[in-house]
């Protein structure tokens, strides 16, 4: 059965905030693939760096966070986001020992759904705000482009993994 479009209501600067939202997905896909070529996965390139299987489970449980946060800035009328702490779920769940594929197809599913979302709010959604755990104000553009940020220093860390740099 074939979906319908998604209705997109994009100016020039959504349309750059999606593009750099979905294009790091691609370069992430293709650090993976690397990584797994070169028999590279799981080798940290320092004591205190994360391998590329580490960072794909770190930008899983990141995109857990991001998604919900997304859809409470949506729903509820300006909450307040709860920061998280990344080393204590590195530590806590195991990224060190974990096979990080169901890890990447949850990166790679969450940022197509979200990417959708994004793509098909209205101009008043796209400038809903809400409040970090600092009690800095933020918006819905803002949170995404922070993700695209996100996600695009993870690759590159995770190129630097591949290559045995830090």
């Amino acid at each position: 059965m074939e979906q319908p479009p998604v209705q997109v209501f994009a100016d020039d600067a959504r349309i750059r905030v999606l593009t750099d939202y979905t294009d790091h997905v691609e370069q992430l896909v293709h650090v993976y693939t690397d990584a797994v070529a070169a028999s590279v996965l799981d080798r940290s390139p320092a004591p205190d760096a994360w391998s590329v299987a580490q960072i794909v489970h770190h930008l899983a449980d990141y995109e857990l966070v991001h998604s919900r946060a997304l859809r409470r800035i949506l729903v509820e009328d300006v909450p307040t986001l709860a920061a998280w702490d990344q080393d204590a779920y590195a530590e806590t769940l195991q990224y060190d020992v974990r096979p990080p594929e169901d890890a990447l197809t949850l990166v790679l599913a969450l940022r197509h759904l979200d990417s959708r979302l994004l793509a098909s709010l209205s101009p008043q959604a796209w400038v809903r705000t809400a409040m970090t755990a600092a009690g800095v104000e933020v918006d819905l553009e803002s949170v995404a482009q922070a993700a695209s940020d996100h996600l695009a220093s993870h690759v590159l860390q995770g190129r630097r993994a591949v290559i045995g740099m830090i």
